[in-house]
């Protein structure tokens, strides 16, 4: 799966055969070396633009901008810049110690599953969230009830466990009762949980560190979360009817400096959000980490199939994308295999 990704992280399984002869060095000797795929987009402003439609798809946006709503986006602009300014844990949840500390636990594939499990029975409400979850159609029989955490946790495994702690973990301070979260801050996190599952299975492929892939697709969109609760707020106070074009357009352009606030106030270690930092700027050759390509990856496939499935982009505009972030429509469909195409011409 992904062989450009195998390619450019090399397979560790894999011994080299330094006299082996190619039949492109038996045509030219002088023949280049092919070249690294360098992962990122080709155009920053390109990037901007996929984003934008993706939020806008996202929140149901068929809205034409008005007078009206430029100005309210001005007016938001100017107090969403005086707080940023400033902003504190009072804008973004700060998450607890002990929650850190067992985000940390997580994170280490050496730390004991006995350690973790003793954790999780220290917070009834996680506890209640996994087994209520594991008796879900998608881990048990209807006629089968789970009743008891050591039974939830041998249907989930030691890996889903681990993801389901952590993104609990994360979820539990974005949540906004209300019909706004309801209707578009679900759909927000629904992407974050996508990419999340998507990077874990790339990094594991790429010899990365699954975990961390996983956990940087959780938080890497933590920005457009951070501020889509703020608007709602500030909505409900000023008693206006937010213009979903304007949601729109904050939520993309705040959101990159959002996050790296929001891991900067939960004082996560550096290596932590590393490769989402790359990820934000990723112009060819700025991704280093495979769990930053992973990341890059694993958001660009879950846009394009989101705009795709809606009919938003064609595809040939989806192909188009593709090796615009230097990858292909094979490495697509290996991640969403039931996503229907149609079969190219020959004419």
């Amino acid at each position: 799966m992904l062989s450009k990704l195998k390619s450019m992280f090399g397979d560790k399984s894999a011994k080299p055969a330094p006299n082996k002869v190619t039949k492109q060095a038996q045509v030219s000797e002088t023949a280049e070396a092919e070249e690294p795929v360098e992962y990122g987009s080709r155009s920053l402003e390109h990037a901007r633009e996929l984003g934008l439609a993706f939020i806008s798809n996202l929140l149901g946006v068929r809205a034409v901008a008005n007078e009206g709503s430029l100005q309210q986006e001005l007016e938001l602009r100017a107090e969403l810049d005086g707080e940023m300014s400033g902003m504190t844990e009072k804008s973004i949840p700060k998450l607890s110690k002990n929650s850190l500390t067992l985000m940390s636990d997580l994170l280490d594939p050496e730390t004991a599953q006995k350690k973790i499990i003793d954790a999780v029975k220290e917070d009834p409400a996680l506890v209640g969230k996994i087994i209520s979850i594991t008796n879900s159609p998608v881990f048990v029989a209807p006629d089968i009830k789970i009743k008891d955490l050591e039974h939830a946790i041998s249907m989930l495994g030691q890996a889903r466990l681990r993801d389901l702690v952590m993104a609990s973990l994360v979820s539990d301070q974005f949540k906004v009762n209300n019909y706004y979260f309801e209707t578009f801050g679900k759909g927000l996190w629904d992407h974050s949980s996508e990419v999340a599952n998507i990077s874990r299975k790339i990094a594991e492929q790429t010899g990365g560190q699954p975990g961390l892939a996983f956990f940087v697709g959780l938080i890497h969109d933590v920005g457009k979360l951070v501020i889509f609760k703020k608007l709602v707020e500030i909505h409900a106070r000023d008693k206006a009817e937010p213009h979903p074009q304007v949601f729109s357009h904050l939520l993309n352009d705040y959101s990159h400096a959002l996050t790296r606030r929001a891991c900067e106030i939960w004082q996560l270690p550096t290596d932590w959000y590393q490769p989402i930092l790359e990820f934000q700027f990723a112009e060819p050759g700025d991704l280093k980490q495979p769990e930053s390509v992973a990341l890059f990856l694993a958001n660009t496939y879950a846009e394009l199939n989101a705009l795709f499935l809606a009919g938003e982009i064609t595809q040939f505009e989806l192909v188009w994308r593709l090796q615009e972030a230097g990858t292909s429509l094979d490495e697509f469909c290996e991640v969403f295999p039931e996503t229907v195409l149609q079969e190219e011409s020959d004419a």
